[in-house]
Formats: structure tokens, C-alpha cells, sequence
């Protein structure tokens, strides 16, 4: 038994001894020289002429054929691509992650010949070694028109980078490129789901609109009744009450105002966790979007605020589509929440109700008068973050408005997670 794990042992260490990488980087460079066909089709050339040289003359003949195939190979796709033009547009200028939309692509071809084995390359968030789309042929001294589906996973403006066409034909052992022209570009906004009512303020923290709220003021439906108070108007007496209590009551009824509401965005990427498109960051971008979404639909005036500027609170379709288009090309970078909070935009804003959306892993003061917090789990994102993180969004002191434990569970949490959602506004 000791003789057998002794043995094991020792072919371990010989096993890890061959298979170590002494020089990395030497490595590398072979890699990339060898396990291209460029590479092979080199090393075979050199091989025959070494047969040639030593062993037989046929060894040149050889060595010749194999030269003339790489002068092929490389000078053909060198010889008709210049010749190639082409422009990529959209049949949309908005859509939605998950949406489809056709792309086309104007190609023309000013050659004698056709051009065959085309490839779009690039744009469209695939990986550069995977063709987006595959064209069979560009015919000869023609205009040709090709289409193609497109599904967006993720937020953004595309195409970016500018899309290549490509070509190896005829043996694939040189792609030659050329940067294709972009008529016009895509905006893919993020993701809404449905959210709970606009929270309700206290005082007069709204503006004046025509959107009726269950609140006390000179227009709208009726809300109730009360004792007359001196300023009252006469035409809001009601008389019939009056004449019952032998006293004059007159009508509360609505105001008609609007909401104003300020998301803030924290765009600090070193409090983001996961991966792509399920990421805490990516997650925030479309619970703020579906915010100013719905509550923007139902007559609020939200504004939104991030680490690079600000939109200032405004309502109508038009805005809706500035935040939105905002949303889609919105960058992280090095701002932390503490330093945004104490920009011009958030605190100049005093005339309203203040949300921000932000990860367990911020920093963040305890929320004074109307500020709300939304904290995302990091964990619930990437499970391999620990489940409890120092830092005060995790503090008992401070209450989340809202927390959003994963992906999975936000579309729920957002449709009714919150008091206002769950008791009417």
C-alpha cells in the first residue's frame, strides 16, 4: 500500500514537471503562429524544400504548390474586397432587450466577378471569431440586399464597434476586413416591468398638473366632507348636509397635481456584482427605467440623476424617450454615491421625492425626509459574494424602501414590495 501511493506521488510530480510552461510567453507566440493555417501551410513549405534540398527535386515541386495555394489564399481576398461597398441599417430606431428587428445590409459589388464566402463580423455583441451573419455570394457589378433577424440581449447602442465584412474564400487561410458604413444606429432600451403606484408625499411636495390624486385640494372628484372653515368657498357647501347638522359643511375634493420624482442611479462600478446581463448594475438600469416608465404613464414628472449628469425632472412621451435613450447607452464609471449625492442635481432637489437605486455593497447615509433607498442584493447576483457585507446599506439603522433580492424574484417585488404598493396610495 505504501508502495502504491509513493508511486502515485511520483508520477504526479513527472506529470506536473512535463506539462509545466517554462516560458509562457515563448509559448504563446507559437500558439499563434502554428495553430493558424498560415502557420501550417508555412511549415509544410519549409519541409518540402527540405526534402527538396536533401532528399529528392520533387520536394520543390511540392514546396512550389503549396506556396502557390498560400498566394491564393491571401491575395484573392486582398484583390476583391477593396471592391466591395456597404452599408448597415435598421428597419427600427428603438427596441426593447429581447426584441427583434431586422437589420439590412446594402451591399454592391463593383467587380467583373462575383464575390463569394462574405461574413459580417463585429457590432452586434457576439464574439469577434463568430460570424454574425454568413453571405453566400455578392454577384458581379450589382446592388444587392441582405436581410437578417437581430435579437438584443442586452442594453445599448448598436452596432459598436462598426461592423467588418469579411472574407477567406477560397481556402479560409486569410481573412481579409473592411469596415462597413452605418446608416443608422439601434437604441435598445432596457427592460420594464410593472411597479406599484406613485408614492404618495406629504405636504406640497408635487406640481401642479391635471393629474387627479387622492389628495385634498379645488378640482376633481369628491372626496368627503367636513365643518365649514372661515375662507371656505360658498360653492363648495353642501347644503342638504347643512341643513341636516344645522350647521354649514361643505366638500373636500381632489387636487389636481403632479408627482415629482428624482431616480437616482449609482453608477459605481465597484459596487456592481455578477455577470453580463443578469449584473446588479444592468438590473438597476431597468428597475429605474421601469419607474420612469410607469409613473411618467401615469402623470408624474421624474427626473434622473447618474455619475456623468442629469435629466431634470420633466413628464410626456418625449421625456420618456430622453431617459430611456439615456438608459440605453448610460456607462458605469468611478463615482461613488456619496460623492453624487452631493452634486448640484441631487442637492438642489428639494420639491420632491428622491429614490435611490443602488447595491448592498454602497455606502449610503441614512434617507432624510423624502428620500427612499432601493438596495439589490450583490449576493442574490453572484452567489459567490459573501452574504453579509460590511457596509451601512446593510445596517439595521437603515431601512430599505425597497430591497431586490434576484433577478428571478425583481418583476414580483417590484409590482408590490413596498408600503405603498401593498396598502394603496
Amino acid at each position: 500500500m505504501l508502495t502504491t501511493t509513493r508511486s502515485k506521488r511520483l508520477a504526479d510530480r513527472i506529470q506536473r514537471l512535463t506539462s509545466y510552461d517554462f516560458a509562457p510567453e515563448f509559448s504563446a507566440k507559437v500558439r499563434r503562429v502554428f495553430y493558424h493555417p498560415l502557420g501550417i501551410m508555412g511549415l509544410a513549405a519549409f519541409v518540402s524544400l527540405l526534402c527538396g534540398l536533401f532528399l529528392h527535386p520533387q520536394g520543390f515541386i511540392l514546396c512550389g504548390g503549396i506556396l502557390a495555394v498560400v498566394a491564393l489564399g491571401v491575395l484573392w481576398p486582398m484583390i476583391s474586397l477593396p471592391a466591395l461597398s456597404g452599408a448597415i441599417s435598421f428597419s427600427r430606431r428603438r427596441v426593447t432587450e429581447g426584441e427583434t428587428v431586422e437589420v439590412q445590409l446594402s451591399l454592391k459589388n463593383r467587380l467583373p466577378w462575383p464575390v463569394w464566402g462574405l461574413a459580417v463580423r463585429d457590432g452586434f455583441g457576439f464574439d469577434a471569431q463568430e460570424a454574425v451573419v454568413g453571405i453566400r455570394m455578392a454577384p458581379r457589378r450589382r446592388s444587392a440586399l441582405c436581410r437578417w433577424a437581430f435579437q438584443p440581449t442586452r442594453r445599448g447602442l448598436y452596432p459598436q464597434p462598426l461592423p467588418k465584412l469579411t472574407t477567406g474564400f477560397p481556402f479560409g487561410l486569410w481573412n481579409h476586413s473592411k469596415t462597413l458604413a452605418v446608416e443608422s444606429q439601434l437604441i435598445v432600451w432596457p427592460s420594464t416591468f410593472p411597479v406599484g403606484p406613485v408614492p404618495m408625499l406629504s405636504g406640497e411636495q408635487q406640481s401642479e398638473g391635471k393629474v387627479s390624486r387622492n389628495k385634498v385640494g379645488t378640482n376633481g372628484d369628491v372626496l368627503g366632507v367636513r365643518p365649514y372653515r372661515r375662507g371656505d368657498s360658498p360653492r363648495r357647501i353642501h347644503w342638504a348636509q347643512s341643513a341636516r347638522h344645522d350647521r354649514l359643511i361643505v366638500c373636500e375634493i381632489q387636487a389636481n397635481s403632479r408627482p415629482v420624482i428624482q431616480l437616482v442611479l449609482d453608477t459605481f462600478d465597484e459596487i456592481h456584482a455578477g455577470r453580463e446581463e443578469n449584473s446588479t448594475g444592468e438590473w438597476a438600469i431597468r428597475v429605474a427605467a421601469s419607474f420612469a416608465k410607469s409613473w411618467i404613464e401615469e402623470g408624474a414628472e421624474v427626473g434622473l440623476v447618474w455619475g456623468g449628469g442629469h435629466l431634470p425632472p420633466a413628464s410626456g412621451t418625449n421625456h420618456l424617450t430622453k431617459i430611456m435613450d439615456t438608459l440605453a447607452g448610460l456607462q458605469f464609471g468611478k463615482v461613488p454615491l456619496a460623492q453624487l449625492m452631493e452634486t448640484s442635481a441631487c442637492q438642489g432637489f428639494a420639491d420632491g421625492l428622491q429614490i435611490f437605486i443602488t447595491t448592498n455593497l454602497s455606502v449610503c447615509p441614512p434617507p432624510r425626509g423624502h428620500q427612499r433607498f432601493v438596495i439589490l442584493n450583490t449576493h442574490g447576483f453572484d452567489p459567490s459574494l459573501p452574504i453579509e457585507t460590511a457596509s451601512d446599506c446593510s445596517k439595521p439603522t437603515v431601512s430599505p424602501w425597497l430591497t431586490l433580492d434576484n433577478p428571478e424574484a425583481i418583476p414580483s417585488q417590484l409590482l408590490g414590495n413596498w408600503q405603498e404598493a401593498k396598502h394603496g396610495s
